[in-house]
């Protein structure tokens, strides 16, 4: 019922704003000058030579019955009745008829008033009205007519009732068209509404995409870039406090790589360039400098496993290889910033049909259920975005585990030993699965 009442609102709004189409204009001011042209035609005749007072006093009634008409129908124009007509004509159909009626008194040539009338009543008044009403009108004309003839002619009668019956099926018809143009003009606007609803739906949704991806793209790169920076010159300070200076000179150098990189990350962005993705060996090289640059800013031992060969590097797609390089970016930013761990290794490899991401701390650790930073978010989405997905296995006190996976090339899918595709890896590995090599 809720449901049913939610629905009909909107076409009760549209109902009420919808204004006259040209149709149902047109239709009405047609019937105005059927009536007009009818009440000049029989003046016409009442003042035909030779000319009598009888004549005069029915032009006389005839004008005053097309003031009555005019200031009803002007009135009516006000109250915008649909197709199906209103009681309210009644006001000035009803005058204007006894008017007319008084006419023939004076002489039958009024008859052909009625069929403007006709028209008229059936077109201003509801259906049942409008048939109550030409009933009305015939009866005057057929009595009105034939009152003035010694013998009654069955023309004298069947040209009132005639003229009716073509005006009813004449209104019935244009009722039914004026009904259709008026609900192809209401689904018009219904379907303008829903347009521009959607219209602005798209832009709301295309705007928080995109912000969601410049808030991406700046953590994931110029944010980390200034957090290892701070890193970087914390590191140098506490290596002049030791009197380290060639430690202390070459941090402030990194620090000054790491910001010229930011620099150029930043014009790239504003200038919406695609930046380079490096492929194959570069793209090894990209990683294993991250890994470093994480090693140098934290006081965790970083290493990188990399289970992929060249070829495989360059086989994957750009999309992919920039989603790898922000990941580890995101992902070691977030382990030296909040695990506190003394180890982490990252392992990126090809297992059949999936690349794998796996960075792997035995840091503080955390429940995954209660942490949802922007950098977890973000790195959510970036996989998302390549069709991977993100898988996080942690607990208080004992490091934590995340996993990416993301689809490989069809084309370039990895086999068993045994020539069959390789089963997908489904399961996180946990912390303590995960063997750190001593370094050397």
């Amino acid at each position: 019922m809720s449901d049913q009442a939610t629905t009909a609102r909107p076409e009760e709004g549209l109902d009420a704003d919808l204004t006259p189409t040209p149709f149902a204009a047109s239709l009405r001011w047609a019937v105005h000058a059927l009536v007009y042209l009818l009440v000049a035609l029989v003046a016409g005749i009442a003042l035909a030579p030779p000319s009598s007072g009888r004549g005069w006093i029915t032009v006389a009634l005839l004008v005053l019955f097309a003031a009555v008409y005019s200031i009803g129908a002007r009135r009516a124009l006000r109250h915008r009745a649909g197709p199906d007509g209103s009681w309210s004509a009644l006001a000035y159909l009803g005058p204007s008829t006894a008017i007319w009626a008084c006419t023939f008194a004076l002489g039958p040539e009024t008859v052909w008033v009625a069929f403007g009338l006709d028209f008229a009543v059936l077109y201003a008044l509801p259906l049942v009205g409008g048939l109550i009403a030409l009933a009305v009108v015939t009866a005057i004309g057929v009595l009105g007519f034939t009152a003035w003839s010694q013998d009654v002619a069955p023309g004298e009668v069947a040209g009132p009732v005639i003229g009716a019956l073509v005006a009813l099926a004449v209104v019935i018809t244009v009722r039914a068209l004026q009904r259709e143009v008026d609900r192809r003009t209401r689904l018009a606007r219904q379907l303008a509404t829903a347009r521009d609803t959607i219209a602005e739906q798209t832009r709301a949704v295309t705007t928080a995409a995109e912000r969601d991806r410049i808030a991406r793209e700046l953590h994931d790169t110029v944010a980390q870039s200034n957090l290892s920076i701070h890193l970087l010159l914390d590191a140098a300070d506490s290596a002049l406090d030791r009197h380290d200076l060639d430690e202390a000179r070459t941090l402030v150098q990194e620090a000054r790589a790491a910001a010229a990189r930011t620099g150029m990350q930043t014009r790239r962005f504003v200038d919406a360039a695609d930046p380079d993705v490096p492929s194959g060996a570069a793209l090894r090289t990209e990683l294993h400098r991250l890994v470093a640059d994480a090693a140098k800013v934290g006081r965790a031992q970083v290493e990188l496993r990399d289970e992929i060969e060249d070829d495989e590097l360059e086989a994957l797609p750009r999309s992919t290889a920039r989603a790898v390089l922000r990941l580890v970016e995101s992902l070691l930013a977030n382990a030296t910033q909040h695990a506190d761990a003394t180890r982490t290794m990252v392992t990126l490899g090809v297992h059949g049909r999936q690349v794998l991401l796996d960075v792997v701390d035995d840091g503080r650790g955390f429940v995954p259920e209660q942490v949802a930073g922007f950098g977890l978010r973000s790195a959510r989405a970036r996989a998302a975005s390549v069709g991977g997905s993100l898988l996080i296995e942690s607990a208080p006190g004992h490091g934590t585990a995340i996993q990416v996976v993301m689809p490989w090339p069809m084309e370039s899918a990895r086999v068993d030993e045994d020539g069959g595709p390789a089963a997908p890896v489904l399961s996180t590995p946990s912390p303590s699965d995960t063997t750190f090599e001593e370094a050397p």
